[in-house]
């Protein structure tokens, strides 16, 4: 796989992803939720320098930050703490750890009052589109055809053969595919075997995910809902989605 990812940022892409481009894990999100164009700018619009920078041996820090391991060198703790910048976990970093927890069961480290924030080191997470804006809720015209553009010009990278390689990939966008006519199927070189999986919550409400397999299935893609979404459901509610997860697990 390492060669796949030195050969990826051969091309002239600028986002690439972050995490560890060696695990079995990749998780893709819709797109960033940045306002700030200086985030912007460092942890997407320079995302394939730096790497190329890391691959070459130099390694690479600016601010706490690293698209090997993001913001997780300045301590973030596996709380939900949206009220605290760096002390406590975002709504979506703290459902892929929770992804990655169930997929690949591990000790974490101890913060100072909570485990620490470690899912980089076992997964590789992208975005479909680097159209960053803060919330999905009722777009403009104008960001709703920069994320159009975006999507088309990122899928040749999204179907090269280093995203392909991932035996576990979670496409954590829910109906983004329907607004912006995705096609999973092309893209990753699987087949939806259907019917769609739903599972029931602690609170009575289900989580829809669907399975793609690679022809040989040794890769499986799970389509389901976004990160912050499965969170709003609550906590106590949740533990069964991660439970079905788990039979995945490595």
């Amino acid at each position: 796989m390492e060669s796949l990812f030195t050969q990826l940022l051969e091309g002239t892409f600028d986002y690439i992803g972050q995490g560890n481009p060696n695990s079995k894990i990749l998780i893709v999100g819709r797109e960033h939720g940045f306002s700030d164009q200086q985030q912007c700018d460092l942890e997407i619009w320079r995302n394939c320098e730096q790497w190329k920078q890391i691959i070459q041996g130099i390694p690479f820090c600016e601010d706490g930050y690293s698209p090997r391991t993001c913001f997780t060198e300045r301590g973030q703790e596996f709380r939900l703490d949206i009220t605290s910048k760096h002390g406590g976990a975002s709504p979506t970093w703290y459902i892929y750890q929770m992804m990655v927890n169930a997929l690949c069961p591990h000790v974490m480290p101890m913060g100072n009052k909570a485990p620490l924030l470690d899912f980089f080191n076992y997964c590789f997470i992208t975005e479909f589109s680097t159209a960053s804006r803060p919330t999905n809720n009722n777009p403009t015209e104008k960001e709703i055809e920069a994320t159009r553009k975006s999507i088309e010009k990122r899928t040749p990278l999204l179907s090269s053969d280093f995203y392909r390689s991932f035996p576990i990939v979670i496409l954590a966008c829910g109906k983004y595919f329907d607004w912006y006519n995705i096609n999973i199927e092309r893209i990753f070189d699987v087949k939806w075997e259907g019917p769609t999986e739903q599972v029931s919550l602690n609170n009575g409400k289900k989580i829809w995910l669907n399975l793609h397999y690679s022809e040989d299935r040794k890769r499986v893609v799970i389509h389901t809902w976004q990160a912050s979404g499965i969170l709003r459901q609550g906590l106590k509610n949740i533990q069964p989605f991660f439970d079905y997860l788990s039979r995945f697990k490595f």
